[in-house]
C-alpha cells in the first residue's frame, strides 16, 4: 500500500490547485510507481480525503492514475487529541493487519515512529523521479513483492 497526499506531493504549491487539476509530471510519477509495482495499491492520507472514496478515485482518474488502484482513505480520528497523519496511518494499518508492507508519500514528517516508510516531498515539486525510486527501495526492503 501507499499512502498518498496529495498537496505538496501531486498538487504542486508552485501551481497549486482547489479543483484537482494537479501537477500532470507528479502524477506521471505515481502512474510510474503504480507500473514498476503492480501489486500497488493506493490509500488516500491527504486531507482532500474529507470528500470521500468515490471523490478520491475520480479526482484521480482524471489526473490519469488509475482509479481501481485506489481502495480506501484514512480514518479522521481525533480521539486523544493527536490529529496527525502518522497517527490516521497507524489506525488504518491496526484496522488492516493483512498490509504488512508500505510507503508513505508526504510533504509533511507527521508520521510518528513511521519514518523508515517516508518519502518526503518538495511541496513546491511534488514527487520526483528520484522520490519514486526511493518508494521503490523502501518496498523492496521489506517486501513479498520479489
Amino acid at each position: 500500500v501507499v499512502f498518498l497526499d496529495f498537496d505538496g506531493v501531486i498538487n504542486t504549491f508552485m501551481k497549486f490547485s482547489n479543483d484537482g487539476n494537479f501537477s500532470k509530471s507528479a502524477c506521471r510519477h505515481i502512474i510510474e510507481l503504480l507500473a514498476a509495482v503492480p501489486s500497488l495499491r493506493i490509500v488516500v492520507s491527504s486531507s482532500w480525503r474529507h470528500k470521500g472514496l468515490k471523490v478520491m478515485k475520480e479526482v484521480l482518474g482524471r489526473n490519469g492514475i488509475d482509479p481501481d488502484k485506489v481502495i480506501d482513505i484514512t480514518d479522521d480520528i481525533k480521539d486523544d487529541g493527536k490529529n496527525d497523519r502518522g497517527y490516521h496511518i497507524k489506525n488504518w494499518l491496526a484496522k488492516h493487519p493483512e498490509v504488512v508492507n508500505f510507503v508513505i508519500i508526504d510533504d509533511e514528517s507527521d508520521m510518528d515512529d513511521m519514518f523508515n516508510k517516508l518519502v518526503k516531498t518538495n511541496s513546491f515539486v511534488g514527487i520526483t523521479a528520484k522520490d519514486v525510486r526511493q518508494a521503490i527501495e523502501i518496498l523492496h526492503k521489506d517486501d513479498k513483492l520479489h
